[in-house]
């Protein structure tokens, strides 16, 4: 059985084939997790999908960067990440500055070559969701290919311990050109 797994997963797959490969939930790059009030929603992007979605038109497996999407929300849907704990204007602010600027500062991606800083940070800001959107980066080191990594958050938002969460990036399939 782990034979048929290994070898269907290192094939050629098709470009929606692919995309759907890789943002299914059984396959170890997406990862939903909840931690106290909190649901993380973290999607690893290899560097053929990240090409394929961003419609650069060409792919390269010497990307320097490693891509991630993080989607933080609330157990309950209702509620919004910036709102939370926060019952005034200047709280809501201070908020809306910490996601925007200073969260990038709480988030690390810990792999076999050690702790690796977020160097590319951007918060998508929509007020019609209450779930938040981070596109976060990381540098890719040459040295190694990590098959697993941890994206590590150090944020006292989300409480004294920080937020782990596994990425397994083992028999990631080949994309057809």
């Amino acid at each position: 059985m782990g034979l048929f797994f290994l070898n269907s997963c290192s094939h050629r797959l098709e470009k929606a084939e692919y995309i759907q490969w890789v943002n299914s939930y059984d396959n170890g790059l997406h990862v939903k997790k909840d931690y106290g009030d909190f649901v993380f929603d973290l999607q690893h992007e290899p560097t053929d999908y990240h090409s394929l979605v961003r419609n650069d038109g060409y792919t390269t497996k010497e990307d320097d960067l490693q891509y991630y999407i993080l989607k933080i929300g609330l157990k309950d849907p209702t509620q919004d990440l910036i709102l939370h704990n926060v019952n005034d204007v200047a709280g809501k602010q201070q908020n809306l500055y910490y996601y925007s600027y200073l969260f990038q500062n709480d988030i690390f991606l810990e792999e076999a070559s050690g702790e690796l800083p977020c160097v590319l940070f951007h918060f998508e800001q929509n007020d019609l969701l209450k779930t938040r959107t981070f596109i976060l980066g990381f540098e890719n080191p040459r040295t190694e290919y990590a098959e697993e990594s941890k994206l590590i958050i150090q944020s006292p938002q989300f409480g004294s311990l920080p937020v782990k969460i596994q990425i397994l990036k083992h028999n990631i399939p080949s994309l057809k050109l």
